[in-house]
């Protein structure tokens, strides 16, 4: 606990969605007292609604030395960063915050008065673990080692509604509908392909009467019109919800899915702490360091010589996807669904 009079703990946030829900357990330990977080804009509706009681801060990357102010007048204790680039430390040493904890990274050590030591080489760990130790440094206890979600009756509503325009009728719920993600921001070497999202997802849609939800960005709109496409010409009902969805409303969705297909992605975290059934594949990234653990996920991964190369874009053919056929993501899902 902090001392008598003290000021928050700042926690900095990840930017990508995967690495929010993995550090989950981190904001909930963070939350049993003052605490401040500071990240993305997109992520504060489903932090606050999860943590009412903390304060939190909207950031920008094309601003983002702009909260030093605001931040020193929170006068926070400690920031914890739970992201290793160079600039979220030194907006901690601008802000004048005291104590600023995290690892060394971009050449940021002298702005860090707390280094962490990594327990193994980077991206040889779960990220979680990651997250944990740095916990373990600004003195919070994490009760959980993996992420846990559940929406809010304001997510499922939103997903009822978003649902409605498919004409599905009444509540989602575990025999409704399969959801496809096959977008994922960091490029396209974590892309395994619309063609074969929508091939595997009809196959597993077409002998259960399920519809077959598209979800992701507008940025993946090609994709997902591709993997419909795919699931259409075989039969399968679909429903694109593409571009659609706020953070909330996708909480929501996920929620009511009985499958998930999608590739390494916030989708697929988002997913995997819902409790989901979830076939995930892996392309330029690790299993190892960013997987979602837990008996009801099927992390599909090639382990070509190259790989993990976390590339964004693959210069030799992008094999590592492509050895990946629609036929073993069917057979994970069947596990799966049982």
């Amino acid at each position: 606990m902090p001392p008598p009079g003290a000021g928050p703990l700042l926690v900095r946030l990840p930017n990508w969605l995967g690495d929010l829900v993995l550090a989950w357990p981190v904001l909930d330990a963070a939350a049993r007292e003052p605490v401040l977080f500071v990240g993305p804009a997109a992520f504060e509706s489903i932090v606050l609604a999860r943590h009412p009681r903390a304060r939190y801060l909207a950031w920008s990357r094309s601003a983002r030395y702009a909260l030093a102010g605001a931040l020193r007048r929170e006068r926070p204790r400690a920031a914890l960063l739970l992201t290793e680039s160079f600039s979220s430390a030194l907006l901690a040493f601008l802000a004048g915050i005291p104590e600023r904890i995290g690892y060394v990274a971009e050449g940021r050590g002298l702005l860090l008065t707390r280094r962490v030591a990594r327990e193994a080489p980077a991206r040889s760990t779960p990220r979680t673990a990651e997250y944990r130790a740095l916990a373990r440094a600004a003195r919070l206890v994490v009760e959980e080692e993996s992420p846990s979600l559940a929406a809010t009756d304001a997510e499922r509503l939103s997903a009822l509604d978003l649902l409605a325009r498919s004409g599905v009728s009444g509540a989602p719920g575990a025999e409704g509908y399969i959801i496809v993600a096959p977008g994922a921001a960091y490029g396209r070497a974590k892309q395994w392909g619309g063609v074969r999202f929508g091939e595997a997802a009809a196959a597993i849609a077409v002998p259960r009467g399920r519809l077959v939800v598209a979800v992701g960005s507008v940025a993946d709109r090609a994709a997902s019109a591709e993997a419909l496409k795919a699931a259409g010409a075989v039969g399968a009902t679909t429903f694109d919800a593409t571009g659609a969805t706020d953070l909330p409303a996708l909480v929501g969705l996920l929620e009511g899915a009985s499958l998930v297909f999608t590739n390494d992605s916030g989708v697929m975290h988002l997913a995997a702490a819902l409790g989901r059934p979830t076939v995930a594949v892996f392309g330029s990234t690790s299993p190892i360091w960013t997987s979602a653990s837990a008996p009801w996920v099927a992390n599909l991964y090639a382990a070509y010589p190259c790989s993990p190369c976390f590339r964004r874009t693959c210069p030799i053919g992008y094999g590592c996807l492509h050895a990946l056929t629609p036929s073993r993501a069917i057979e994970a899902a069947s596990r799966l669904l049982g």
